[in-house]
């Protein structure tokens, strides 16, 4: 299975300067820019931050041949010089997929890696994908021959991926598989980056929510982490995480952050996001829809993934599901951020910590009113903050999710996710004045 990808068509409104939330704090974020200005449309956002304080932004846009749908990364060098360049893929277009948006790390070296997406239709129900790798070795000029990371025909239910470059210079790949029906955790790495690698193994073969995008997350300690959405017995759909001391050939079972116990049978496309502390703690924030306390929640481990402490962020009675992201700083810093679900639209909403997640100040959104805004990914560079997302118009989000797929119908088919005529939109604030704007009362 794979999820819809749903390409929201319509004419970005026009932004001015950012509000706040009612009743919230002061929005320190700069007015809103269009970062796909150069390709007219774009979707799927992705950002990192080098060791040398480049910021590497990339979105997909439709302007190769024939409609052609193509990586386009754009790398900004602390003093200020901007260099881009254009990944495209021989096997078709690389996907726009939101839950499954091309990942992009910068190794220690300065390398730039890149992991994606290609779909085709193929007459079934849903669409086939091959999981493909590239690098730049260059800072973002040129690019390798793309390669496939799932092993077996080109083509099949590969997705939902991530991406992980590790200190030591170490890549690991992991991404959903399914066969027969069911859906399994993969994993591969390579040693050399990304040159060559090593074989792929299944991470875990228990039944696995097939539409959530998988985490991972090293220690200072060398351990390796895991994470996605696992289905237990009665259809529970809880994320858990899972601990390799071994660069991920024997795994821990898989532990959950919290028991949401959410009984559900579908894929919500919401999985969570996974990062580690120079302290050697795990940090998790994930989306759940069990009813009244459906939203966004977060946990902390103190002992390498086996305990957690789990704290609501934003949850109500029910939610539509949403995309969380985080970034860890210095001191303690953890800044969220998501497409919140509990209201009618979605919107880029922001919460941060200044103690190492033991308390969160409150919620301000960064979207407009009107505005449907998806997908968000946030990098700390330096002393600022940068969150990019997608959105588009009130009334066209609501006419395309009225267009969706009942999947319920045995005979309906999901369409390849497109761009459309979406754009990437981006704000920058000081660190300082987040921290400020979000401090615990």
């Amino acid at each position: 299975m794979r999820g819809s990808g749903l390409a929201l068509g319509a004419a970005l409104l026009m932004l001015g300067c950012g509000g706040a939330a009612p009743d919230g704090p002061v929005d320190p974020f700069t007015p809103a820019q269009v970062a796909s200005a150069a390709t007219g449309q774009g979707a799927t956002p992705m950002f990192a931050v080098g060791r040398d304080g480049s910021q590497v932004l990339s979105w997909v846009a439709p302007d190769g041949p024939d409609g052609l749908e193509q990586l386009h990364v754009q790398v900004t060098a602390r003093d200020g010089s901007v260099t881009g360049s254009v990944l495209s893929d021989p096997l078709g277009s690389i996907e726009p997929h939101g839950e499954a948006p091309p990942q992009v790390v910068v190794g220690p070296d300065g390398v730039i890696h890149a992991l994606y997406t290609v779909g085709r239709d193929v007459g079934k129900r849903f669409p086939e994908s091959a999981l493909r790798y590239a690098r730049s070795d260059d800072n973002g000029r040129t690019w390798s021959d793309p390669v496939n990371i799932n092993t077996g025909e080109a083509f099949g239910s590969h997705n939902f991926h991530s991406l992980l470059a590790g200190d030591d210079g170490r890549l690991y790949a992991a991404w959903l598989s399914s066969s027969h029906g069911q859906s399994a955790v993969w994993i591969r790495s390579s040693v050399d980056g990304g040159s060559t690698w090593d074989g792929a193994r299944a991470l875990h073969e228990a039944p696995t929510c097939p539409c959530c995008r998988t985490g991972l997350a090293a220690g200072a300690d060398g351990a390796l982490y895991a994470s996605w959405r696992k289905i237990f017995d009665g259809d529970v759909r809880d994320i858990v995480v899972a601990r390799s001391a071994d660069s991920g050939r024997v795994w821990e079972s898989p532990v959950r952050p919290r028991e949401d116990n959410w009984v559900f049978p579908g894929c919500p496309h919401a999985g969570p996001s996974l990062k580690t502390d120079a302290d050697g703690n795990v940090h998790i924030a994930w989306w759940t829809g069990v009813e009244d306390e459906a939203g966004v929640w977060y946990a902390v481990s103190r002992d390498g993934g086996r305990n957690w402490q789990p704290q609501p962020i934003a949850v109500g009675r029910q939610s539509i599901p949403a995309h969380i992201q985080m970034a860890l700083g210095e001191d303690g810093t953890i800044v969220l951020v998501w497409d919140d679900g509990l209201g009618s639209l979605p919107t880029v909403t922001l919460r941060t910590s200044s103690d190492g997640g033991a308390t969160f100040g409150p919620a301000f959104v960064l979207s407009e009113p009107g505005i449907a805004a998806t997908y968000p990914v946030i990098g700390l560079a330096g002393d600022s903050v940068v969150v990019a997302w997608t959105q588009v118009a009130d009334s066209a989000y609501r006419a395309m999710v009225a267009e969706r797929p009942d999947m319920k119908d045995p005979d309906a088919k999901m369409a390849l996710p497109r761009v459309g005529q979406q754009e990437v939109v981006m704000r920058k604030a000081a660190l300082a004045d987040v921290l400020e704007a979000g401090a615990t009362d």
